[in-house]
């Protein structure tokens, strides 16, 4: 029973941490999303959907709004650049993809021609130097000729390259032309959800999303459908930090050089010439010549003495060398007495 009641108390003591991380990381994917709420108004582009003036049938997810390229009279009635059309995709049109997620999604399309445009939203309250992330899913369908086997239940068929993509105009305009926008990736998503990002950092307090498609080709089906956009602040501003101010440095004197003093001239008396009486030349002594000295003859240099080689006697007594010599002596006789006591057991 001990031994069962210690090992329940470690299995508590490791499980209780372990479900206390779990429960901390349940909540964190809740906090983020508080902490980065969608800017935009109706992302999932659900109801209310506003008539286009002057385009009949025409409707659009409120507060979005559409814009095109209007082509010239020429080009419109050959079937390029003409006003696309804008309705609500619903949740059960055929093949039943066509809605993200919710009820709704919006669609743009035109059919036997192609055109530019797309939606825009101005979102206000941007604090400038914020960085943000724009996302929305995007589908399209292209379909060269629906009497075709490539199109069959309404897929894409030999598709027209839609030039799909997404932007943030960091200025808030409104001109899809403006060079300021900075432009996600581009992808043609034929008859599949994808998601599209892009960020930039805010230059306004306000800034426009984009929606943008550009089919090349005249075909028989060019849709674009979109759905669950959202626009998330994702980091701050930068703080500026200011600048050190220089400390003053007080202010030094500046020295001035001293001015000289004039000093009135005095008057430098003439030197007076002093009357000495006019001294006699010598006249030259005679130089009495050098006598000889006498010479001292030299002496002679006593011859060293020869000093006599040491004998052999004294070699041997010397001190350095008298242990040497009896060594050798001991050696000597060591030797004798070994050779005869060898000689004995000879014989």
């Amino acid at each position: 029973m001990p031994n069962s009641t210690k090992l329940l108390r470690s299995l508590l003591r490791f499980i209780s941490p372990v479900a206390a991380i779990l429960a901390l990381g349940a909540l964190l994917p809740v906090a983020t999303l508080a902490d980065n709420p969608n800017l935009l108004q109706n992302g999932g582009f659900e109801r209310p959907y506003i008539s286009l003036p002057g385009k009949e049938n025409c409707r659009i997810a409120a507060p979005w709004v559409a814009y095109w390229v209007q082509g010239s009279e020429d080009q419109t009635r050959q079937g390029y650049l003409v006003a696309p059309e804008y309705k609500a995709a619903f949740w059960n049109d055929y093949p039943y993809n066509r809605v993200h997620s919710g009820e709704l999604a919006q669609q743009y399309f035109h059919s036997f021609a192609n055109f530019e445009g797309g939606v825009y939203q101005q979102v206000s309250n941007i604090r400038p130097g914020e960085r943000l992330r724009f996302q929305i899913w995007g589908m399209s369908w292209s379909c060269d000729n629906e009497k075709t086997a490539d199109c069959s239940k309404a897929t894409s068929g030999k598709p027209s390259n839609m030039h799909f993509r997404i932007g943030i105009d960091p200025t808030g305009g409104t001109d899809f032309k403006n060079p300021a926008i900075v432009w996600s990736a581009e992808n043609n998503s034929y008859d599949t959800w994808s998601l599209f990002q892009v960020e930039a950092e805010a230059q306004n307090s306000t800034v426009t999303v984009f929606v943008y498609a550009y089919p090349e080709y005249r075909s028989q089906d060019n849709n674009i459908y979109v759905d669950d956009a959202s626009l998330v602040a994702i980091a701050p501003p930068p703080t500026n930090t200011p600048l050190p101010t220089p400390t003053p440095r007080p202010a030094t004197a500046t020295p001035v050089p001293p001015t000289a003093t004039p000093v009135p001239p005095t008057d430098t008396p003439a030197p007076t010439a002093t009357l000495e009486p006019p001294t006699a030349t010598p006249q030259p002594t005679a130089t009495a010549a050098p006598t000889e000295a006498p010479t001292t003859p030299p002496t002679a240099t006593a011859a060293p003495t020869a000093t006599p080689a040491p004998s052999v006697v004294d070699v041997l007594t010397d001190g350095e060398s008298l242990p040497l010599v009896l060594g050798g002596i001991v050696l000597l006789v060591g030797a004798s007495i070994g050779f005869s006591a060898i000689r004995r057991r000879v014989r």
